[in-house]
């Protein structure tokens, strides 16, 4: 994956550039692009160089954007320790600052109570009504309400320490058993406007849903934070697909327990299967079984009785044996059942390039609800 660039890096520009001249650096790099041959990889690139241009030409925007830069090159400058070591200073400057309740509430400073209810921006798939034919071809792989099975939510737990915010397991052993394999692995995903989950699929890197990153772009600092130790790593990059809500971001200093991964392709209707996500800023487990698979043009959705709520959206959903299955992707109102992309499909975007946060599409959720 690329090193990230600046926006004006992107259009080939120095931050001195005109409104003109980031006009017509687009338009010359548009016009190459539009030659090229059809592929994704071209459509995100094209996406990239929009929302560069329309960030740049918009003055507000542009004096934010800058603002950030410098900040940041400033910060690079007066860095004399190993990047490990500035972050406790970060953390006391944030927690003194007080400007991020939502880390204050994950870390049991505050009370649930702190927490933004339930931010819908975070999570739009999960209150966006379902296409008819869609919801047609679910209903045909739901039992009868009366025979689905409950998906327990772990209780919020009391802080104990290091491990304060790890879900409580179900009662039954192989439940345990599978959360403890997966914790390490799972993060949330805390922004200015909301939270959402992801998980570790490389030390630093981690796969979440974009319609969670989408939201928080340009609404201030995005934090990965474990589920075990409440540590939090600010993200600086993403990388996206096109066509499918899977997304990876980069959290540098991040270290994740990489996930094992599994095979979507194998599971049988029934199998059981896991996911953890946060609900109301708290972190949950649950255990459902595999409903079947839906396929939408180019995407493939497993359905579950897992639990789905805002917030548990890009946490993962695994098989018992705590291999990666899928991404919580949403679900209808009522939370009758769960629609999860494959890790097939989110794996894809490990091939595409880094670009930095602020450049990442925040139009991204047009293009999300349309297909959803």
């Amino acid at each position: 994956m690329a090193d990230k660039q600046s926006l004006y890096e992107l259009l080939g520009l120095s931050d001195k550039a005109s409104p003109e001249d980031i006009h017509n650096a687009h338009e010359a790099l548009r016009q190459t692009l539009d030659a090229q041959p059809d592929s994704e990889e071209k459509h995100n690139r094209i996406a990239i160089l929009q929302d560069a241009r329309d960030v740049l030409l918009d003055r507000r925007q542009r004096a934010g954007y800058d603002r950030r830069q410098r900040d940041r090159r400033h910060a690079a400058a007066t860095a004399t320790a190993p990047a490990r070591s500035i972050w406790p200073a970060l953390a006391l400057l944030l927690i003194l600052g007080a400007a991020y309740p939502v880390w204050r509430h994950l870390t049991a400073e505050k009370s649930v109570a702190t927490m933004p209810a339930r931010p819908a921006a975070v999570a739009p798939s999960a209150k966006a009504a379902t296409p008819p034919s869609v919801s047609a071809d679910i209903a045909a792989l739901l039992p009868p309400a009366a025979a689905l099975e409950a998906t327990p939510r772990s209780p919020p737990t009391a802080p104990t320490g290091p491990t304060q915010n790890l879900p409580r397991p179900i009662s039954e052993a192989p439940y345990a058993a599978t959360l403890t394999k997966i914790a390490d692995s799972a993060f949330a995903i805390v922004g200015g406007v909301g939270i959402g989950t992801a998980v570790a699929i490389e030390r630093d890197k981690l796969l979440t849903n974009c319609h969670v990153i989408a939201p928080n772009v340009l609404k201030g600092p995005m934090y990965a934070v474990s589920v075990v130790t409440g540590a939090k790593t600010r993200i600086t990059e993403a990388a996206f697909l096109v066509t499918e809500d899977a997304c990876v971001v980069h959290a540098p200093g991040l270290d994740g327990k990489p996930i094992a991964m599994g095979n979507a392709g194998q599971l049988a209707k029934g199998t059981r299967i896991f996911n953890i996500g946060y609900v109301d800023g708290q972190p949950i487990f649950s255990a459902g079984s595999l409903l079947g698979v839906i396929n939408r043009g180019s995407q493939t959705y497993l359905v579950s009785s897992n639990h789905c709520d805002e917030g548990v959206s890009g946490g993962p959903l695994v098989d018992a044996e705590g291999r990666l299955v899928g991404l919580t992707s949403g679900g209808p109102p009522d939370r009758s059942f769960c629609l999860s992309l494959t890790a097939e499909t989110a794996r894809k975007v490990l091939a595409q390039t880094l670009i930095a946060i602020d450049a990442f599409p925040p139009n991204y959720l047009t293009n999300l609800v349309r297909r959803w």
